[in-house]
């Protein structure tokens, strides 16, 4: 459902003229800020994000209409701040760096605070990388997706292994001592040693942290449409699974720690930012089709780059959808997205943030979970198992 209200800025989410002035109470209200930049050269076949291909040519003016949503947006503390996409690499050093001063800027960010570039290793090159990390970018995650030149051409990748190995020592030498690298499992044809091909090139090449997402074919995508008309063998969840493990036992043993279902990362170099997210903790979104979760609700930008950038300039933001969290989807929100968390959910922040303990809300659903054997209970604690992992799904549907 399209809930815009583009006509009626909404109080938490109103521009309001560039202000400099900052309270002390004002600097306490802490957020992540995510900034979506929608631009990328051509669509993977497996993409289904807000991006557009060959519309390079609205870079600059969606450039300045982002930096003109920081700098009238609600005044925050920034803890972190992820530019995504899309392929934000697009822009140029003095764009990225312009959303970065903003942000800093605006949002009382600090000089250290965790600022990640995405970025597309195709063409990616040592000058461009070391002046990211000049304008004060400290963090880089590629979309390697697969070391498999095969799988590349399925998913619509346009570079190649070299390119991604290449990517990596680039951003070494210019300085980037946090680097960060995405992979995709459970994508068709793909066997197991494929993927511990995968996983091995890139625990050779020593990055820092390391993503790895199960592909959903997502309809309408061109990926999807090929395993519906039988070109491409359907992905088997079987596999999938046994591929989930083989990353699970391979990165343990090369020294990276599991700490969110999909992410490892070696000691100290989680992601502050993701943490935001599985923490349920407020973040703001910037640009077209970013998503936040401020004040207790929950919007998305209108994804439209032509939208966006008029709503800017109007002085309001056009909003796709905004949904109030009430008292039990609160609750429900905290509870699945922490105990994606390898440290699973405290109880006593629970109790502290809700008022109440999870059982007496979610009892049935943690009943079952414990009796299946997907979920464990510590005095203080509450956490998947390793087979809840597996099902973590099937848990989550009954817990929202």
């Amino acid at each position: 459902m399209d809930k815009r209200i583009d006509h009626e800025p909404t109080r938490y989410l109103e521009l309001a003229a560039p202000s400099h002035q900052r309270s002390e109470v004002v600097a306490r209200r802490e957020a992540a800020i995510y900034v979506h930049i929608p631009f990328c050269t051509h669509i993977c076949t497996y993409c289904d994000f807000d991006t557009f291909a060959r519309r390079e040519g609205w870079i600059p003016t969606y450039v300045e209409a982002a930096v003109d949503q920081i700098t009238r947006s609600t005044a925050i503390r920034a803890t972190s701040l992820y530019v995504g996409g899309g392929t934000p690499s697009l822009l140029s050093v003095e764009q990225a760096g312009c959303l970065l001063e903003a942000c800093r800027t605006h949002f009382l960010m600090d000089h250290a605070a965790e600022a990640t570039m995405e970025a597309n290793p195709w063409r990616l090159g040592e000058d461009h990388l070391r002046g990211l990390r000049d304008v004060g970018f400290n963090r880089l995650s590629l979309g390697v997706q697969s070391c498999d030149p095969r799988l590349l051409r399925l998913l619509g990748r346009r570079h190649g292994p070299d390119d991604a190995a290449a990517a990596v020592l680039a951003a070494r030498a210019a300085g980037f001592a946090n680097i960060s690298v995405d992979l995709l499992y459970g994508v068709p044809t793909q066997d197991l040693e494929s993927w511990a091909l995968t996983l091995e090139r890139v625990v050779g090449w020593g990055v820092d942290h390391i993503s790895c997402y199960a592909l959903s074919l997502e309809p309408g995508t061109l990926l999807e449409r090929a395993v519906n008309r039988g070109r491409v063998p359907a992905p088997s969840d079987d596999t999938a699974a046994e591929m989930y493990q083989v990353a699970r036992q391979l990165l343990g043993a090369a020294g990276y720690r599991r700490y969110e279902i999909s992410n490892w990362a070696l000691p100290g170099k989680e992601s502050c930012h993701n943490i935001t997210y599985w923490k349920n903790r407020p973040y703001l979104g910037i640009g077209a089709g970013a998503a936040g979760y401020w004040e207790g609700r929950r919007y998305k930008i209108a994804r439209s780059i032509e939208r966006y950038v008029e709503g800017v300039r109007a002085g309001r933001l056009p909003l796709q959808e905004d949904e109030p969290a009430d008292d039990h989807r609160a609750m429900s929100d905290t509870l699945v997205l922490g105990l994606r968390l390898e440290e699973g959910v405290r109880i006593d922040e629970f109790m502290s943030r809700h008022g109440t303990r999870p059982e007496a809300v979610f009892g049935e659903a943690l009943r079952w979970a414990e009796d299946m054997g997907l979920l464990e209970r510590t005095a203080d604690c509450l956490r998947l198992t390793e087979r809840g992992i597996l099902l973590s799904n099937e848990l989550f549907s009954r817990l929202l």
